[in-house]
């Protein structure tokens, strides 16, 4: 397989994978908020009520299905956050070096044809290898 085609194929695989598993870890963080509300929330954090440290005021009431993000911790965030975006820059990394490829490809491509053309006969030799010579403008 060329060099160009492996290129492709990365940047191709980089980018339906960073899709899946971004779609992936956010249908299971929803669903999971959905199912089961109760996780990750803590409802008896902070200090007991008697204690020198409590408010009197009453906690702030966030239904967890309206804002999912209330109770997931940083490091769970990060995953669902940093996997796919991991994927996606490794993605366009991938795309840079095709890009790159192609590019260099196109190039070789037109050195080829420059030799090419360079190595074609003019008009007037043309004639000195059939033994007419040149013609002039009336055709002789």
């Amino acid at each position: 397989m060329s060099v160009l085609k492996t290129a492709k194929t990365l940047r191709l695989a980089l980018f339906s994978m960073g899709k899946a598993v971004g779609f992936g870890f956010m249908a299971a963080f929803v669903l999971s908020r959905l199912y089961f509300p109760e996780a990750g929330v803590s409802e008896g954090a902070g200090p007991p009520s008697g204690s020198p440290g409590a408010s009197d005021m009453p906690p702030a009431e966030f239904p967890v299905a309206d804002f999912p993000v209330a109770g997931t911790s940083l490091a769970d965030l990060a995953l669902l956050v940093g996997i796919p975006a991991g994927l996606f820059l490794l993605g366009g990394i991938a795309s840079l070096w095709e890009k790159r490829l192609r590019e260099e490809k196109r190039a070789r491509e037109k050195e080829g044809l420059r030799e090419a053309l360079g190595r074609i006969p003019t008009e007037g030799s043309f004639g000195d290898d059939f033994g007419d010579g040149p013609r002039d403008s009336s055709g002789r």
